[in-house]
């Protein structure tokens, strides 16, 4: 007679995930649980958790322990469940699957870099970091977007006008450095910082070094399908279409890869621990690699370009906008299109200027 092992595996919101060992005999009623927290590290992502979640799934669709009916052999079969938890606790999963994809994803990668005059030592141990993982969920949400289906209504409520008022408040000295340096309206800068990160509440999820790596890696033929395997079970992008994507994508993400980099060792900043958008964007104002490199600026003038800081945020706006055409005294119509060169986007253009018209008025 046999008992029924099962395991499963919750994210815990204490920061781990909580497996569950349900033992059950099927001739009778009584059910044993057992619940085992395993940690996580505190840097875990959530592509890292999902990984120790599908092994979970694998030991609940393998785990079927044969015993006869009698208490002492239950005992027994849950402490072995009890060690089988105890040994992927100790299993070191970050290491092992950034391993395996650094490996099988960016070995070309790499190869592109050091070529292109990247010192080969600092490559090597760069994707070799625990850290640095194919981000398979960020670039397939990058690849579904769609601008219009975002609901920028939320950015012309009360509430967050009244924060947008509030920020110009805290930060007026910066705004009305910037409008006079740059000659861009502080109403504009601070909806742009609303629209992209509400002030910086809201700075991105997966590692900006992982995007623009997995982008760029899809350069490869053989990483180009090894992921189109996993994409196309989705059955929500035909092939032709994911081959257009990628075929422009990873040109553009393997430049932006480069500009990362560069501004990385020239702040000297680790480039592992920089979180961005799925599109790779970063900071308070979302600004993407190459556009740091070129038209970031020092607002407070400390000799570093950091667009986590509102200041350094707040000047590369300006600069940004002024670079594009923006004066003072701009008409609406040419705004928008200045505005276009910020994010390529109706809804967000018209949104920027909308807020921007709300806080003048």
């Amino acid at each position: 007679m046999s008992n029924i092992v099962q395991v499963q595996g919750r994210r815990s919101r204490r920061g781990g995930i909580d497996p569950t060992i349900t033992v059950c005999r099927p001739t009778e009623q009584a059910v044993v649980y057992l619940m085992v927290r395993v940690p996580l590290k505190q840097d875990e992502t959530d592509t890292e958790i999902e990984q120790k979640g599908k092994f979970f799934n694998g030991l609940k669709r393998r785990a079927i322990a044969t015993m006869i009916p009698d208490r002492k052999s239950q005992t027994q079969s849950v402490i072995l469940c009890l060690c089988m938890l105890i040994l992927v606790w100790m299993i070191p999963f970050q290491e092992a699957v950034s391993g395996e994809k650094s490996n099988i994803y960016y070995g070309s990668l790499q190869h592109r870099l050091i070529k292109d005059g990247f010192d080969a030592h600092t490559i090597t141990e760069l994707y070799n970091h625990p850290k640095v993982y194919f981000e398979e969920k960020g670039i397939t949400l990058f690849l579904f977007h769609r601008e219009a289906k975002l609901n920028y209504d939320r950015f012309i409520s009360s509430r967050m006008i009244k924060k947008a008022r509030q920020y110009m408040k805290t930060h007026e000295p910066v705004l009305l450095k910037a409008e006079k340096d740059y000659g861009v309206d502080k109403e504009v800068i601070t909806a742009i910082i609303l629209v992209e990160t509400q002030f910086g509440a809201i700075l991105g999820g997966p590692f900006i070094l992982n995007t623009l790596s997995t982008m760029a890696a899809l350069a490869d033929p053989v990483v180009r399908e090894r992921f189109w395997e996993e994409l196309s079970n989705s059955n929500q992008v035909t092939r032709k279409k994911y081959e257009t994507w990628v075929k422009r994508k990873s040109k553009w993400a393997y430049n932006e890869l480069k500009a990362f980099l560069k501004y990385t060792a020239r702040e000297n900043v680790d480039p592992v621990d920089i979180k961005g958008s799925y599109a790779g964007a970063m900071g308070i104002a979302q600004f993407m690699p190459s556009r740091i490199y070129t038209l970031a600026k020092d607002g407070n003038d400390d000799g570093r370009i950091d667009l986590f800081n509102h200041s350094d945020a707040i000047a590369s706006v300006a600069n940004y906008l002024r670079h594009y055409g923006w004066y003072p005294g701009i008409g609406r119509k040419e705004a928008y299109k200045v505005v276009l060169h910020y994010n390529y986007s109706s809804p967000y253009a018209k949104t920027v200027l909308r807020v921007s018209s709300l806080l003048k008025g």
